[in-house]
């Protein structure tokens, strides 16, 4: 008997520290994709009441046990599993239940970072409350609110959007020394307090042009604040090139090719990331659409989609000297090639200037600077284009916009006497000719581009 109440004995006192043991263990929840580390928690009141009970009710197990027969031990038993039972009503037990208190006498609860996702960036956090379920009113003695790394454990800071509209909330904010009446609750701000730890993130209010050709290639600038240290822009998820920051407001870039359709916009810096709702709108492909440095000229496939340059690049030059080039400078098609042929003989011609030369050297950015500069896509492959390319330009003419009542130069010299002619096209009455090659005609430069 002395044997058996022992054992029953150490079983009472192992109870005693079955919930200290428990305490230890603690369950962060909430809607979140990964799990999360414990945090920071709410306590409230004072557990030490709960251990006087553990206490208590083990010291009556062990009197019971000791003096009692029959339906006492039996008792006992059941006072033992009651201090079992209580027990798991700790608060480390407890912790499992996420957001409510149920102890009267005290209680921890974690605060749940729980990140609210929008595409590949993160919206905020959702708010953690708290409920009072313990059927008495508790006091809130702490808040210990979580740090950098624990609202960041799962989140990159680049890519948390700016908070959003407010939503009113229901329930007051929860506050040391606050009295929590039975079934009243509170709520931390977990958004608000994790985006106290960083630096204001970026904002985006407005693209100039705010639309664009499909195929991309558009120099735009962006206007805002928090732009230092951008390391992204794209276009519904495409990535813009040629990304330069400019300033702490203002940011250039060059539009990638995309579907047509309005798209939203979203920049990622160092603090944060930041989304313009259909920002710029992507344009069907269509001749008179800036992009790549001019201005798109003709969509007739192969060698025949080409960009013009905004302007005339000159309103009077020759084509060059009385020398034949030959053959490799009288394509019908391809302006590249006969551009290149006659830059190779004639060189730089005694420093006097000529239409192929002219196309040649010329450049512009994705800004519209001449000559190119830093920071931006610099286009410098044009070309003098060839008769066929030109009497393109002439037929779209008043789509491209620019172009003169005069003579144009092409880059296709006149085979039949390749000596002292070369081809040109009138742009007030349409008619392709061949002019001596010291004549004073206008020229507009042109490159090649995949629509």
């Amino acid at each position: 008997m002395k044997v058996k109440a022992l054992d029953a004995g150490l079983f009472a006192l192992l109870a005693v520290f079955l919930p200290f043991s428990a305490t230890a263990q603690t369950i962060t929840t909430g809607p979140l994709a990964v799990p999360a580390a414990p945090i920071a928690a709410v306590p409230v009141d004072n557990p030490l009441a709960l251990a006087a009970l553990v206490v208590v009710l083990a010291f009556f197990a062990w009197w019971a046990l000791r003096h009692s027969r029959g339906a006492q031990r039996v008792l006992s038993m059941i006072l033992v599993g009651a201090l079992v039972g209580v027990a798991g009503h700790g608060s480390g037990l407890m912790a499992q239940v996420l957001n409510v208190f149920t102890n009267p006498s005290g209680q921890t609860l974690p605060i749940a970072i729980a990140p609210i996702s929008s595409g590949n960036l993160t919206a905020g956090f959702q708010p953690a409350d708290f409920r009072n379920e313990s059927g008495l009113p508790v006091k809130i003695e702490a808040i210990a609110p979580p740090d950098v790394a624990q609202c960041f454990a799962t989140v990159d800071i680049s890519r948390l959007l700016p908070p959003g509209t407010p939503i009113p909330s229901p329930y007051p904010a929860c506050s040391v020394g606050q009295a929590l009446t039975n079934g009243s609750t509170c709520r931390v701000d977990v958004d608000a307090i994790c985006r106290s730890l960083i630096n204001p993130g970026p904002t985006l209010t407005s693209l100039s042009p705010n639309a664009g050709t499909a195929s991309g290639g558009h120099g735009i600038t962006l206007t805002g604040t928090g732009l230092v240290g951008a390391t992204s822009v794209t276009f519904d998820g495409v990535p813009a090139t040629s990304v330069n920051v400019v300033n702490s407001t203002t940011i250039t870039a060059v539009t990638p090719a995309h579907a047509a359709g309005a798209v939203d916009i979203e920049i990622i810096t160092a603090n944060g990331a930041f989304r313009l709702v259909s920002g710029y709108t992507f344009m069907t492909t269509a001749v008179g659409q800036p992009t790549g440095g001019g201005v798109i000229a003709a969509l007739n496939g192969g060698l025949s989609n080409l960009i013009a340059a905004t302007a005339d690049n000159s309103t009077g030059i020759s084509w060059g000297v009385v020398t034949a080039v030959g053959v490799a400078a009288q394509s019908m098609t391809d302006g590249a090639s006969n551009t290149a042929a006659i830059v190779a003989a004639y060189g730089s011609n005694g420093g006097q200037p000529y239409a192929a030369q002219l196309c040649n050297n010329y450049e512009v950015d994705s800004q519209g600077n001449t000559p190119c500069q830093a920071g931006n896509t610099c286009y410098n492959d044009w070309f003098l284009p060839a008769s066929n390319q030109l009497a393109t330009l002439f037929n779209n003419k008043t789509a491209v916009g620019g172009f003169g009542i005069a003579s144009y130069w092409s880059s296709t010299e006149f085979s039949s006497f390749p000596v002292l002619l070369a081809q040109a096209q009138d742009f007030g009455a349409g008619s392709e000719f061949s002019v001596q090659k010291g004549s004073q005609l206008q020229a507009r430069c042109v490159r090649a581009f995949i629509p």
